[in-house]
């Protein structure tokens, strides 16, 4: 969980760095990336799914649970998900990628790989302990939804605002008060709880959320 104190005043200072925020988000260069948790042999990783008609296709899907195939010594796959295609030869695959092949067969790859020509649908953000999770055979592996819950309590003067979530421990998450919210992104849970002084001086803003996966 990240906290950030901040005074009522500088609270509402910050409002002008919520596209900076947003921008967190993603990549440099690259379209904005939807968060999932993915989860294989007990371990629990920190994912983005692109942008594309593919990417919102494959989130529709989710939560997903899929017994996924070995092949090479460095990939699981899955025939039967079927998703839209925007198919380019790819001379390079990284540990990570989520890629599909044709038009409804799912791959992890969790080594490198190339020469093949696949549809990208996300990326994992990062690999370690990866191989290690999936193993050396089938493989079951769930790929969820978010869960995330921004929060924000008194704390003396001003409010601390922070954000639990269902991603793995250590994923950076930041939070930042918004004028307003956008479609996906959440309010804090307990302002019910606090104080009249508290609400008075919160009332102005709301509470959004997100991972960063270019810390």
């Amino acid at each position: 969980m990240t906290s950030r104190r901040r005074s009522a005043f500088a609270a509402r200072a910050a409002l002008c760095g919520a596209l900076a925020l947003a921008a967190a988000a993603t990549t440099p260069g690259a379209a904005a990336a939807t968060p999932i948790v993915v989860r294989a042999g007990g371990r629990s990783f920190a994912a983005v799914v692109e942008d594309s008609e593919t990417g919102r296709a494959f989130l529709a899907m989710l939560p997903l649970t899929l017994d996924m195939t070995e092949l090479n010594g460095n990939e699981k796959y899955r025939y039967g998900v079927p998703l839209p295609t925007a198919a380019q030869q790819c001379d390079t695959i990284n540990p990570g990628d989520l890629m599909l092949y044709g038009s409804n067969c799912l791959v992890l790859f969790y080594g490198a790989a190339g020469g093949y020509s696949y549809t990208r649908v996300g990326r994992l953000v990062s690999t370690d302990g990866l191989a290690a999770a999936v193993g050396s055979g089938t493989a079951t592996v769930a790929f969820e939804p978010v869960e995330l819950r921004a929060t924000i309590a008194p704390d003396g003067d001003g409010v601390a605002i922070g954000a639990e979530t269902n991603l793995p421990e250590g994923t950076p998450i930041a939070t930042l008060a918004a004028e307003r919210l956008e479609p996906g992104e959440i309010e804090w849970r307990d302002y019910a709880a606090l104080d009249d002084a508290a609400k008075d001086r919160c009332r102005f803003f709301r509470l959004k959320a997100t991972i960063q996966t270019n810390p």
